[in-house]
């Protein structure tokens, strides 16, 4: 990556502060990675799911069957890597909080209280809080 943009940033500080200044890029952290990947796992499977749906609503063609094992390939890697509670609630982020009118349920946690899971940022966070042990090593 070209440090051209870095230059320009510091520069621009260097003006409005009036001195020298240094810019670094942070690094990311293992925990970083994990949260850009799961993310991205958890938006494509949200696309995939959409699509299918859509391809059986609107044309009748149930692709399904042909996703159905990468799907369970996909489930029982993530178990694998996250657990079991945490992946309950991966489920229900992908297949049982939207309903088919947009609006979004909930989920509750065990002191009853209502959690409401708007993006795969929030559910990375309620993954951690359940299993914690995910950003460990």
């Amino acid at each position: 990556m070209t440090s051209e943009p870095y230059k320009e940033i510091q520069l621009a500080v260097d003006s409005l502060l009036g001195s020298k200044s240094t810019v670094r890029r942070k690094k990311r952290t293992q925990s970083d990675r994990k949260k850009e990947m799961f993310v991205s796992i958890i938006t494509l499977m949200e696309e995939t799911i959409v699509r299918s749906n859509l391809a059986y609503q609107e044309l009748q063609i149930d692709l399904f069957k042909y996703e159905d094992k990468y799907i369970q390939i996909i489930d029982m890697l993530m178990f694998m890597n996250f657990g079991e509670d945490a992946i309950d609630v991966v489920s229900f982020y992908l297949y049982d909080r939207m309903n088919d009118d947009g609006t979004i349920n909930p989920m509750y946690n065990p002191a009853g209280q209502e959690i409401i899971l708007e993006n795969p940022y929030q559910l990375w966070d309620l993954v951690l809080l359940v299993n914690p042990k995910i950003n460990e090593g």
